[in-house]
């Protein structure tokens, strides 16, 4: 029994033509102690030439993710464990879409 991961080329392109997009995580897979590295960087560029969709997610606040959806080479990103998508806007802005309608998060915020 195989338990390692198996690199991308073994994939079969038939079984793989499909995929549209990748979601992956911020801390500690995109970055390194804290701060993304020219080559995670390179891969997110890379991905997007190739025509896939890209978004990070991650659980940490709006404000914190916003440089990010704003300057990397993303679709968009996913924050506070899924309650807002910051979606990327040419050229460097960010549209804020919630899950929660604003009465909703007020009441949160209050809490």
């Amino acid at each position: 029994m195989n338990s390692g991961m198996l690199p991308l080329a073994a994939w079969p392109a038939a079984d793989r033509v499909g995929v549209t997009g990748v979601f992956t995580d911020i801390d500690d897979t995109l970055t390194t102690e804290g701060a993304i590295t020219p080559d995670a960087l390179q891969a997110l560029a890379d991905l997007a030439a190739a025509g896939l969709h890209v978004i990070p997610i991650t659980g940490r606040p709006v404000g914190w993710s916003e440089p990010f959806a704003r300057d990397w080479p993303v679709d968009a990103i996913v924050a506070e464990n899924g309650s807002v998508a910051l979606v990327h806007e040419a050229p460097h802005g960010v549209h804020k879409l919630y899950t929660q309608d604003a009465a909703e998060r007020e009441s949160n915020f209050r809490r």
